[in-house]
């Protein structure tokens, strides 16, 4: 074989493997998909109290490299019942339903781990957390998976924003409603007619999430627990596609081309898992 023919050989096996890498099962397009928005509108806020203050919370010690410390369990500072009265609800604990920014305040002006690219905390990560007054009023998380950038000094407010979790094999991505903008609709339920602002549900399952979304069917699971036993709360691409999510009702709706109710709707959904379809 010639040099020019081992040339070519060598190209043809370079361009073959190319083409089987960029094929492979997941068939996505997309490498570099963006990654959901922030709210920029707070929905509840609290202020950490101060150190005359932190005599009313309970402290404990807590191991800070190596030394311990006086601590106090950040879930102390974001009230249950302000937080179920926001969203009007009183049969579970709604702060589960919020992701939670935390804000320092000094004479710098006010610093957010948003402003280093961290993603807003979830609650079942947030209470693992802690106050340390003594460190510079930082927050403190000894999980390694909760990434230091959370570990805020002069912690000063918690803001949180309403979210909901859409799951994909065990991977937990949350979306912040409020990082969509609302537009009218009207719909028809039972021959009564009303209009809302609503948010489409396939905004929840953006390219970050999957790009192939006509491969799953959408587990809807309430906060409460509710199951609607006609559908399961299991919904097709089709229609999430003609489904909305109702901020102010808090509710997501599932409607034909004619903006007609054909499912009953999930009330406070605090996540959508995504159930591979079995071929």
């Amino acid at each position: 074989m010639n040099k020019f023919a081992k040339l070519l050989f060598l190209g043809v096996i370079i361009l073959f493997t190319f083409i089987a890498c960029s094929d492979g099962p997941s068939g996505n397009e997309n490498e570099n998909p963006i990654p959901p928005a922030f709210a920029e509108v707070l929905d509840i806020e609290f202020t950490i109290p101060d150190s005359i203050e932190l005599i009313n919370y309970t402290s404990e010690q807590v191991n800070y490299n190596g030394l311990m410390v006086t601590g106090y369990s950040l879930d102390q500072f974001v009230d249950m019942d302000s937080v179920n009265a926001y969203i009007d609800e009183d049969e579970f604990d709604g702060r589960k339903l919020f992701a939670i920014e935390i804000v320092s305040s000094d004479e710098d002006g006010n610093w957010t781990p948003r402003d280093n690219g961290y993603y807003d905390l979830s609650w079942e990560d947030f209470i693992t957390g802690y106050l340390l007054p003594d460190e510079k009023g930082r927050t403190y998380f000894a999980d390694e998976n909760i990434p230091s950038g959370h570990k805020v000094k002069w912690a000063y407010y918690l803001r949180l924003y309403r979210k909901i979790n859409v799951v994909l094999d065990a991977n937990i991505i949350i979306f912040e409603t409020g990082a969509f903008t609302p537009h009218e609709i009207t719909y028809t339920k039972d021959e009564e007619t009303y209009t809302v602002n609503a948010i489409k549900l396939e905004n929840f399952i953006s390219d970050y999430v999957t790009q192939n979304p006509q491969n799953f069917q959408y587990l809807f699971t309430a906060a409460d627990g509710w199951v609607n036993d006609d559908s399961n709360n299991i919904f097709s691409w089709d229609t999430i596609q003609n489904g909305y999510w109702l901020p102010e009702q808090n509710k997501a709706v599932f409607l034909d081309t004619n903006f007609d109710t054909i499912f009953k709707s999930v009330k406070i959904v605090e996540k959508i898992d995504l159930v591979e379809i079995q071929r």
